[in-house]
């Protein structure tokens, strides 16, 4: 299995630009596996909550697409409905309107649930 596939079984998918990077230079996928073998896996801290700070620095750098990239892995590495908007309220807290506004797409995957 390679670790697009590993991604897809973790998260449930794999973000549109891991496949498009691996596919354009297939040596990425070790840099892949180091970041997928850190991020994915239980640790001292679960994998879920790991994919909750992924989500708020991904606020952090207005990046829209980590935001909800992160948040659909950690829903699917169990992470509560409680969990999620606790996270929202603490990127609100610490980046203000800009980093929120970066999680405007996840918000609404949330409110459509």
């Amino acid at each position: 299995m390679d670790v697009v596939e590993k991604v897809e079984s973790k998260m449930g998918f794999a973000p549109r630009i891991m496949k498009l990077i691996t596919q354009l230079d297939p040596k990425s996928k070790e840099f892949y596996e180091f970041c997928e073998s850190i991020i994915q896996e239980d640790g001292a801290l679960p994998a879920k909550f790991k994919l909750l700070l992924v989500m708020a620095i991904g606020a952090q750098k207005h990046c829209k697409e980590c935001v909800v990239s992160a948040l659909k892995g950690a829903i699917n590495h169990g992470a509560t409905r409680e969990e999620l908007i606790e996270t929202i309220r603490v990127i609100f807290v610490t980046g203000g309107s800009q980093a929120v506004s970066a999680c405007r797409e996840a918000i609404e995957e949330l409110i459509e649930e």
